[in-house]
């Protein structure tokens, strides 16, 4: 009563010719945000701004300089916005040694690149 369907035989030579499968990996708005991490140098910073639900400041990114000798490697800090421009003043929130936590973190928060 129930059985199996027997699929037709392909034979190689008539097997579906179509164009051909793109196998570039698209990125994910966390994989982007990690990548700019990983690219920082001493004394640069990658800043997202933060929606008003979050308190509509910055996330600034940046390397630790005394790493390795103390702490984590990347430094996540809060910055308050005024009239639309940064205050100036950083609130440390949390160091991490992998990019990727902090793309999560910022990600989750709709975080979107200023420049």
């Amino acid at each position: 009563m129930f059985w199996k369907r027997k699929e037709a035989a392909v034979k190689p030579t008539e097997a579906k010719v179509g164009p051909p499968k793109s196998k570039e990996k698209k990125l994910s708005p966390k994989d982007i945000i990690a990548s700019k991490v990983e690219q920082l140098s001493l004394g640069e910073t990658v800043s997202y701004r933060l929606p008003e639900v979050y308190g509509g400041g910055l996330a600034v990114v940046e390397l630790n300089v005394q790493y390795p000798e103390k702490g984590k490697k990347y430094f996540l800090s809060l910055e308050k916005m005024i009239d639309g421009k940064p205050a100036g003043k950083r609130s440390r929130l949390w160091e991490s040694n992998k990019p990727k936590d902090l793309a999560g973190w910022i990600v989750d928060r709709s975080g979107e690149l200023y420049s």
